[in-house]
């Protein structure tokens, strides 16, 4: 097929109104322009520090200085994405009737009613799921030997049957050494059964300092970070600067906008509607227009910002923004049927064959 080149579509159309009424017992196709959403994801991390069960003896038995004493959470922002998504804009609402050229069945609808195409086989949309954001509060776990029994497991019985926590701490300590004084034996060949090869060496290895990273982490503490998304959903409107989409804060993670314990997120969204230039003159070389509509939309550019940083900038297409323009009726004259692809997204041509 001919790719059909689109031409003096734009003549007259700013002069153009069509009833988008539907009537009684009117055979009609009512459809939906797109509305663009943003979805605006913030990646951050996590820290949480937890102190270790002997870290009152961190220092008297391994020396250790850079001890965790306390529970902490600390959230720090690591990234910010901006991705759009569309629906139906059910205030823009338009339909088609029957008319020369134009079979109401050829026309494609998405799920929630926008226009995807005229006479194209199998036209679907294909929706993404909406980000959820999950809010991570830091915890305050209580401090005993009785609550954290499980950080205790890598003790042996000897500790257990200590009969004190100082008198534990020193035996887990004795272990660590013994653990350390093992693997040197390993690896100077310097004990009664040597690993078999080099594999062996290694499995044997990695045992003894998964052994001693856990029972060190009774005396100096643990260090977990975790990664997290969070998606903030807006629709533009009118210009904006430096609005408050969400917080960030520092124990808490992603808080709301209006929640000041955390630091604010900024977006600055610069509006480009989609203007018309004044039609001229309609004359006899000045096509005739169908109902069929499609988009053209308009842009923002849209930037966020974070403590003074910039962390996101880009410029994206929003439906919102556009005008709807009818379609040449010639698309629609001959024996050959149009096939005509449009956006769900953004609803503006993909493609017209005939």
């Amino acid at each position: 097929m001919k790719k059909y080149l689109l031409s003096g579509m734009l003549v007259a159309i700013s002069c153009m109104t069509f009833a988008q009424v539907v009537r009684e017992n009117e055979a009609a196709v009512v459809y939906y322009m797109p509305k663009t959403e943003l979805v605006i994801h913030i990646d951050y991390e996590v820290v949480t520090q937890t102190p270790g069960v002997f870290y009152q003896y961190a220092e008297r038995y391994l020396g250790a200085e850079e001890i965790i004493m306390e529970n902490n959470t600390n959230c720090q922002l690591r990234a910010v994405r901006v991705a759009t998504e569309s629906s139906a804009d059910t205030e823009r609402a338009y339909k088609v009737t029957a008319q020369k050229g134009i079979n109401t069945q050829l026309v494609s609808l998405s799920e929630d009613g926008r226009l995807v195409g005229y006479g194209v086989e199998n036209a679907s949309l294909q929706f993404s799921g909406r980000s959820q954001g999950e809010l991570q509060n830091g915890s305050k776990a209580a401090y005993s030997l009785e609550a954290r029994g499980e950080e205790l497991m890598p003790l042996l019985e000897e500790q257990f049957m200590a009969g004190s926590v100082a008198k534990m701490a020193e035996g887990a300590a004795k272990q660590i050494y013994r653990i350390r004084e093992t693997r040197l034996n390993i690896l100077a060949g310097d004990v009664e059964h040597v690993p078999a090869d080099g594999k062996a060496m290694e499995l044997v290895l990695n045992e003894l300092d998964k052994q001693e990273q856990a029972l060190v982490a009774l005396f100096v503490g643990k260090t977990q970070v975790t990664h997290h998304t969070h998606a903030v959903r807006y629709v533009p409107g009118e210009s904006v600067e430096k609005e408050v989409v969400c917080r960030l804060s520092a124990h808490n993670g992603i808080v709301d906008k209006n929640d000041l314990s955390g630091e604010p997120l900024y977006l600055t969204l610069v509006a480009k509607k989609q203007t018309l230039l004044p039609a001229g003159i309609a004359d006899k070389n000045t096509p005739s227009l169908s109902q069929i509509h499609y988009n053209l939309p308009g842009e923002a550019q849209v930037a966020l910002t974070f403590k003074g940083k910039q962390m996101a900038e880009q410029t994206v297409a929003v439906a919102q923004y556009g005008v709807a323009i009818p379609l040449a009726q010639d698309l629609f004259t001959g024996k050959t049927v149009p096939t005509i692809q449009i956006s769900a997204e953004t609803g503006n041509i993909l493609e017209i064959r005939r």
